[in-house]
């Protein structure tokens, strides 16, 4: 869809976008980071046995660090799906250890705000995106009709019409001109007279 395009425009961030991602840097540091990171050394280490568990934490961290860093370059539309996909890893490893331990839940659970500040700032952006793509076309349908530019060159939206070429003028066909029937000569008599006639007549 059109309005998922990322906008290759420099933008400015407002004042409440840039606290979302002063919230979402927070949320990262504590959760996706630093407990993040104890909890990978805890299995690998301690708990081979639950490595996986290490595994998932490592690369719900990679998919988050990855979406903060679009955040700050204002792909708002392509640090969603790494948030997403990386909040789902990241939280259900740890509904299964604050479920083990409920002291564990200040530690894991402020994930949640950084994807929660992922689904505002794309929500933002759609609606801005799509505010943008109304307003252009509004502006389109209310143009005028035609407008003349230049060398007679007829403008009627996006379809430019140029001026017909004048028609060259057939050339006459020659007339194929008939050639006049030969007269058809008699066989002259001897000095005209006529044999049949007696003489002195």
């Amino acid at each position: 869809m059109n309005f998922l395009k990322e906008d290759k425009r420099k933008r400015y961030d407002t004042a409440f976008a840039i606290a979302l991602k002063v919230l979402a840097t927070l949320a990262f540091l504590w959760s996706g980071l630093f407990w993040s990171g104890v909890s990978i050394i805890n299995f690998y280490k301690f708990n081979p046995t639950e490595s996986y568990r290490a595994t998932a934490f490592l690369i719900a961290s990679i998919l988050l660090l990855i979406s903060l860093v679009l955040m700050y370059l204002k792909y708002y539309f392509s640090q969603f799906p790494f948030a997403v996909v990386g909040s789902i890893i990241y939280l259900v490893q740890a509904g299964q250890l604050i479920d083990a331990i409920e002291s564990y839940t200040m530690r894991y659970i402020p994930e949640i705000a950084f994807l929660i500040v992922s689904i505002i700032l794309f929500m933002l952006h759609a609606a801005k995106v799509i505010s943008k793509n109304l307003a252009e076309k509004e502006k389109i349908n209310t143009a005028p009709a035609e407008s003349i530019i230049g060398d007679g060159i007829t403008v009627n939206y996006h379809k430019v019409e140029k001026p017909e070429k004048p028609k060259k003028e057939k050339k006459p066909r020659k007339e194929n001109k008939k050639k006049a029937p030969e007269p058809e000569y008699s066989e002259a008599t001897e000095n005209n007279i006529d044999e049949t006639k007696p003489d002195g007549d």
